[in-house]
């Protein structure tokens, strides 16, 4: 798969930058390992990336997540499952998009806007790429959020639609 494949990928640097890197580590095998993702390669992205755990049968928890996420949900995700945090009813689309990737073993862009159950408004696009050991399936997800506009804090307001 190319940069191309994915609409709207190149429409923000930072997501661009985490797939080309993702790219070159894979090199000719479907997806890259665990092992092969440095920090230092990413530096620049690391407070907008996340490491996702997949747990069976089809479970999501945060192994990493960086600063500026954790700044936006205003806590800190490391550790936590994926189904618990406060969505404001687009938990199960968000489920099925992380199961999706796992599931296919390819990447995915999203845009989400939601106010969660703490009142927080977020609004991001959400690149999710798949990781695993050498000809497995997905164990792992790399991913990088990218703000749109000022998001989380709190609001009595509705999202816009």
């Amino acid at each position: 798969m190319d940069l191309m494949s994915l609409s709207g990928v190149n429409d923000h640097p930072e997501l661009a930058a985490l797939y080309k890197y993702w790219s070159l580590q894979r090199g000719s095998r479907p997806m890259p390992c665990r092992a092969d993702i440095h920090p230092k390669g990413i530096k620049q992205l690391l407070p907008q990336v996340f490491i996702v755990e997949i747990v069976p049968p089809m479970r999501f928890r945060f192994r990493l997540a960086g600063s500026m996420i954790c700044a936006r949900w205003h806590e800190d995700l490391t550790g936590k499952w994926l189904d618990t945090l406060p969505f404001d009813g687009t938990l199960d689309a968000v489920l099925e998009q992380y199961a999706s990737v796992a599931r296919t073993s390819a990447p995915r862009l999203d845009n989400e806007e939601f106010v969660n159950e703490k009142g927080r408004y977020l609004h991001y696009r959400r690149l999710l790429l798949p990781l695993a050991e050498e000809g497995q399936a997905p164990n792992m997800l790399i991913g990088i959020q990218k703000a749109i506009g000022i998001d989380g804090y709190i609001t009595k307001v509705p999202k816009w639609m």
